[in-house]
């Protein structure tokens, strides 16, 4: 069973992201096929990439050590829990802040941008965390 670990996974992702492109061209019967084409062929070669990747890198490692350890999990425990607070009372302030200036709404594409702000600064700050 731990053999076909990453096949299970990745046909649930690839499954369940066709089975909601699939619910959503019911739902909504002006959605563009090709949305849904390119959606689920995005996840398809999404989910192929990384295991092509992992396969990759578990061939060319030499020895058995392992890329993380107890200590690594520490830090990167500790690292989300203060980037938690961080993102919490930082998001809390941005909104005091737009309230405060007369800002009655805001645009969800300004609200994506900030989201893949923090994404990509929580992705860096997990790569710094794990190579020390």
């Amino acid at each position: 069973m731990e053999k076909y670990k990453t096949l299970i996974i990745a046909i649930t992702v690839i499954g369940g992201m066709s089975l909601g492109f699939s619910l959503g061209k019911l739902f909504i019967p002006d959605l563009p096929s090709a949305l849904v084409a390119a959606g689920i062929g995005g996840s398809i070669v999404g989910v192929a990439l990384v295991i092509t990747i992992g396969k990759i890198r578990q061939k060319q490692k030499k020895n058995n050590v392992p890329d993380v350890d107890e200590r690594t999990w520490s830090n990167m425990k500790n690292f989300y829990a203060i980037s938690l607070y961080f993102v919490l009372f930082g998001s809390m302030l941005l909104v005091c802040i737009l309230f405060i200036s007369g800002i009655k709404t805001i645009e969800l594409g300004a609200v994506s941008i900030y989201l893949l702000l923090l994404f990509m600064l929580l992705v860096i700050g997990t790569h710094i965390v794990r190579r020390q």
